[in-house]
């Protein structure tokens, strides 16, 4: 996977994703390694979700992993305490931010696929 194709991804996992309930600012950075080396971010702000392809000089918190661990935890697919334990993960400053963006309404996924 190329950085391109990990940005692409994460936005198209927060398309239809809603953060309305979501109250105050978030601005997580995402420090991918390996192959998709590069970072980028995500922002929650006014109940709307942003990722860029840039890094965000005042984050919350910093994670850095894999495009595959990144993608697993932004996608619900593993558990972040999990891609933690198990090194795939790290988070450097405020985990309970990171924690925030598992508060985002996600859609539904369309079963007839």
């Amino acid at each position: 996977m190329t950085y391109f194709e990990l940005v692409t991804e994460a936005r198209r996992t927060f398309d239809r994703a809603d953060a309305a309930g979501i109250t105050e600012h978030v601005a997580i950075q995402f420090n991918a390694t390996g192959n998709a080396q590069g970072a980028f971010y995500l922002e929650i702000a006014d109940g709307q979700i942003h990722v860029e392809p840039y890094d965000y000089h005042d984050h919350d918190a910093i994670v850095t992993g894999s495009a595959e661990a990144i993608l697993d935890f932004l996608g619900r697919k593993e558990n972040l305490a999990n891609l933690i334990r198990e090194d795939r993960l790290s988070v450097e400053g405020y985990l309970d931010k990171v924690e925030r963006i598992l508060a985002i309404s996600m859609p539904e996924q369309d079963r007839s696929l």
